[in-house]
């Protein structure tokens, strides 16, 4: 790789405000061409990405419920604030097909994009490999979830902040929508806050540092907005009492699950997953396993990306901060609050960026002097080690560009489409597993029963547990009852939680998923029959 390359500098070390060009003519070609190179990639896997059951839960319950009102009843037990589904629910009022939901993620991700190109203080080597790396261009690009947009809003605020002339109210603006978009979007948003408090009030210019009294007051009255914005943000994330959720209790940390704790960097700055029997995705390589060699290994792979970290955030003292205070935040809520799964772990991948935007922002820091010796020694090794660091996310997106073109991600419109060719699409909707259930008839624009909780909805009502003998022994009563009036009933379940040899006995097999889909979801498609009668023809009987 051409050292040029490696050490070449942007035009402008900082970033550039808009309005900053008046006198330009759109935007420079490479900005314009990658952009649009990035646009047409994301575009077409949007379109033959198939929806998996998180993404169709979020879109049904904004799009069916009656107002905001309604919108925070329903979501009280979805673990988020509300921003994502606001704005589901306001695009539901242009359209209520899923293409407009995946056209608005795909301008979210190319406004991402965008932002990048165009203000990150990186080489265009660099801005390429972030731009098209697993996280910007797959999984929160084409995957429709709301972390994408707390990627965005994140940057956003990193721009406002490090502007020639700082935008003290546009980085408060993203930071308060940050907090909103997801819990983990909120513990982000908590460690900028953090970070940027501390550089105003000791900047790398000691001519511009603030009084001690200026310090105390700015710091009082943004601990009060913080902690305004934090309860807004965690009173929509706290569950009702009776929620599902409750129940999801971390179990008490073994002493293997405490040596894993460094791990969770490699599956974000490494997000290659495995393959077995074709990729499956949300499945780190680099999750160790039950032998002592595996975990050695990969704790040594994840202690030399950690020191990478280290070594690009150490050029100044305010990206050294955010580095140490976020990736330390997210690895203890990781390890002891919320295990999360790969599309959360990102995030460490998005304190990294954003620890290297505030490395290269600026001239490096003068104090503390042992930092800047640091910082001279290994000053021209750093661009390099950053290239290096944006190699594995360019290779993880392109497995999974492949894997998404060639098979799909999930099965639920596939198997809505089955109902339909089969003429049942009017036939009631039972649930079996909820989630899968959600999912499917989402695609049918029909609500489902929940035998157990006795509720017809168009999205998964996540109260009380589900126990699944108590739900098929629901779901056998409730079909009884629905053919009484009814000519056919369809139930909905999963390779791992069918139905019962009871119900199999009385129904046929419709549709079971072939092959594996990358999300590792597999459907059953049941249909019950009622007796041949006048109102129910042998013919109609059966599809």
């Amino acid at each position: 790789m051409p050292s040029d390359l490696l050490t070449e500098r942007a035009p402008v070390a900082t970033p550039r405000p808009a309005g900053a060009h008046a006198t330009e003519r759109g935007l420079p070609r490479f900005e314009t061409v990658t952009l649009a190179v990035y646009a047409l990639l994301i575009s077409i896997l949007s379109v033959l990405h198939e929806p998996w059951k998180d993404e169709t839960q979020a879109w049904r319950l904004a799009i069916d419920s009656h107002g905001v009102a309604d919108l925070l009843r329903n979501a009280r037990y979805e673990g988020h604030p509300l921003l994502w589904h606001v704005m589901l629910q306001a695009l539901g009022h242009l359209s209520r097909s899923w293409w407009a939901v995946a056209a608005l993620h795909v301008v979210i991700a190319c406004v991402g994009a965008w932002l990048v190109l165009r203000y990150a203080p990186f080489t265009r080597l660099q801005k390429v490999l972030l731009v098209f790396g697993y996280w910007s261009a797959y999984e929160y690009a084409i995957v429709v979830r709301p972390y994408g947009l707390g990627m965005v809003l994140a940057i956003a605020a990193c721009i406002a902040w490090t502007a020639p002339r700082r935008r003290y109210v546009w980085t408060v603006v993203c930071l308060a929508l940050l907090a909103n978009t997801t819990a983990i979007g909120t513990l982000l948003a908590m460690a900028l806050a953090g970070t940027f408090a501390f550089d105003w009030a000791w900047p790398d210019d000691e001519e511009g540092r603030p009084s001690r009294r200026t310090v105390a007051l700015a710091g009082l009255a943004t601990l009060a907005l913080t902690l305004l914005v934090c309860y807004v943000a965690l009173a929509q994330i706290r569950p009702p009492a009776d929620a599902a959720l409750q129940a999801n209790v971390r179990p008490p940390l073994s002493r293997w699950d405490i040596a894993t704790i460094p791990t969770f960097e490699l599956r974000a700055l490494m997000p290659v997953v495995r393959f077995e029997d074709g990729v499956r995705w949300n499945q780190p390589v680099f999750e160790p396993t039950d032998s002592r060699y595996d975990l050695a290994l990969t704790l040594a792979l994840a202690g030399i990306m950690l020191a990478i970290g280290l070594v690009i955030a150490a050029r100044r003292r305010v990206s050294l901060v955010l580095y140490l205070t976020g990736t330390v935040g997210y690895l203890l809520f990781f390890s002891f609050v919320f295990p999360g799964a790969s599309y959360h772990h990102g995030y460490l991948f998005i304190v990294w960026l954003l620890s290297a935007w505030l490395a290269w922002s600026r001239p490096p820091s003068e104090e503390p002097r042992v930092l800047r010796r640091l910082t001279s020694v290994i000053d021209r090794t750093r661009p390099n080690l950053f290239v290096i660091s944006l190699i594995p996310p360019v290779f993880a997106a392109a497995e999974l560009y492949a894997a998404d073109a060639l098979k799909p991600f999930a099965d639920a419109r596939h198997a809505a489409d089955v109902i339909r060719d089969h003429g049942l699409a009017d036939a009631p909707l039972i649930s079996i597993v909820r989630p899968h259930a959600q999912s499917v008839a989402a695609f049918l624009d029909r609500p489902v029963l929940y035998p157990l909780e006795r509720k017809t909805l168009t999205f998964v009502y996540w109260g009380p547990p589900s126990p699944y003998r108590a739900t098929l022994r629901a779901a056998d009563s409730a079909a009884t009852s629905l053919l009484a009036t009814h000519c056919q009933v369809v139930l909905i379940a999963s390779r791992k939680n069918d139905v019962s040899p009871e119900i199999g006995a009385r129904a046929h097999l419709l549709y079971s998923t072939k092959g594996r889909p990358l999300s590792g979801d597999y459907y059953r498609v049941w249909v019950m029959s009622a007796p041949p009668s006048a109102r129910c023809p042998r013919d109609a009987a059966r599809p």
